[in-house]
């Protein structure tokens, strides 16, 4: 989508312009009687014809946010796509301080997972932006990064949206490669041969039910002094989870595509990063694997020694991900000695059963890393839910033989599997986001396709931005 600024001076008269509307400004809008019923209640639309509007309610005014105003564009943009419309004019009067959640919710809202169609959703050809010229030039660098997070989420939707059978470990461990090219990041990449040497026996454990071996993905970006320590942004990437000797039902398993859906969101953050060029150091460390029961697959009973030497007693082979994070979190405390380490991963059902699909479990052991990513998720609207860290989760997975058992069973999963990684992090400050039932969605949005969300991905972003 080429996106383009204006004035009012340079407004075409048969364009279809986008306006955006409270509810108060509904009332002063002279609106036919058939359309009295519009009362611009949040993302809802209506299109008039002399003159050529779309009317995009953003309700309350006192009530708006960044988050409104991406999701109304976003709404936006699909419905013009529905009808086969490829140019959008949005007039931002009164609201160019949300010039980059508007074009944020464009972009996202354009993105449509269609490689193995053979008939695509036309795209957006252009999206101009109409503002004052005395707010014409801040507008232009709003608006850059506005599509430089949109851009970085969808690219974590894209890989994400791949299948088993194309993004596997050593193919993910390639895509990497390439964005290190692309980015200008470093990166090094553990293979088989060398997890065994570096003896990480979670991952190993966890892949060696599978053909395809398991990696760990390491990303950095230097943008910070030498001495700086970095923050290190761990994710989950399981390519796909049959449940191992602790199999899943059939039923919705074509969904565990989705099962990676951390790693994915530390891979658009990192491409962020490089685009955004924030003055921070940060690591992106991603834990791959795919968890199939075979022959060879690790059991129920079985004991694993991680990388750091800890002993977990493995109850669950589908209790996975909290077993390859063992790892990768430890990697990111001992090796990289992280100022702070940030997890994200589709870990348990039990988050869903807690917050329904609209936010994603939060889980800290510092409250200046918990209030940080509460407040870069309220600017994205990616909604954070802080959970608690009970010192009876951690009773409820002691093991009689090991030091710790992958699973504490069906009561405080979410909580338990907490607990599980807080292990790890040991003293660095540590934050774990479940975000099992908000990666990824079945059906379309108002202003979202359905597939993988990117969920993470701007508020880790938002996040380093403003780091302390």
């Amino acid at each position: 989508m080429k996106i383009s600024f204006r004035t009012y001076s340079d407004v075409g008269r048969t364009e279809t312009f986008i306006r955006f509307l409270t509810k108060e400004e509904r009332d002063k809008t002279p609106l036919e009687s058939s359309e009295g019923d519009w009362f611009g209640a949040p993302n809802t639309l209506l299109p008039t014809y002399m003159p050529p509007y779309l009317f995009v309610g953003l309700g309350d005014r006192d009530k708006v946010t960044a988050h409104t105003v991406r999701s109304a564009a976003g709404a936006a943009i699909m419905h013009l796509k529905k009808r086969g419309i490829g140019s959008a004019v949005f007039d931002l009067n009164g609201w160019q301080q949300f010039v980059a959640s508007a074009i944020e919710g464009a972009l996202l809202a354009d993105y449509r997972f269609e490689k193995f169609k053979e008939k695509k959703t036309t795209a957006m050809a252009s999206l101009a932006l109409v503002v004052t010229k005395s707010d014409l030039a801040a507008a232009k660098r709003a608006g850059a990064r506005g599509a430089a997070l949109a851009e970085a989420t969808n690219y974590a939707r894209s890989i994400g949206n791949e299948p088993g059978n194309v993004i596997f470990p050593a193919t993910l461990a390639q895509e990497a490669q390439k964005l290190a090219k692309r980015a200008k990041l470093r990166v090094k990449i553990f293979d088989e041969r060398a997890l065994h040497a570096g003896k990480f026996g979670g991952i190993l454990a966890v892949g060696k039910g599978s053909a395809n071996s398991p990696r760990l993905i390491v990303l950095e970006h230097r943008g910070g002094p030498v001495s700086q320590k970095p923050i290190a942004l761990v994710g989950k990437a399981i390519t796909f989870d049959t449940g191992g000797i602790s199999i899943k039902s059939a039923s919705g398993m074509e969904e565990m595509i989705f099962d990676k859906s951390g790693g994915m969101a530390v891979l658009g953050a990192m491409l962020g990063l490089a685009e955004l060029g924030v003055k921070r150091n940060v690591v992106g460390v991603i834990a791959a694997a795919e968890n199939m029961p075979s022959s060879a697959a690790y059991r129920p009973g079985d004991i694993v020694t991680t990388y750091d030497g800890k002993h977990i007693e493995i109850v669950n082979t589908d209790a996975e991900g909290r077993v390859v994070l063992a790892d990768a979190i430890a990697y990111a405390r001992k090796d990289l000695r992280a100022a702070a380490i940030i997890d994200l991963a589709t870990l348990t059902g039990a988050c869903g059963v807690a917050l329904g699909d609209y936010a994603a479990g939060l889980w800290a052991t510092d409250d200046d890393l918990r209030n940080a990513l509460l407040s870069a998720s309220e600017k994205t609207g990616e909604r954070l839910w802080p959970m608690p860290l009970f010192d009876e989760y951690t009773d409820q997975i002691k093991s009689d033989i090991a030091l710790i058992k992958n699973s504490g069973g069906r009561l405080g999963g979410a909580c338990t599997a907490a607990a599980f990684l807080k292990a790890f992090a040991e003293e660095t400050p540590w934050a774990h986001l479940d975000i099992a039932h908000v990666a990824n969605i079945t059906k379309d949005r108002g202003d979202f396709a359905r597939g993988a969300t990117g969920f993470g991905v701007r508020t880790l972003l938002e996040l380093i931005e403003q780091w302390r």
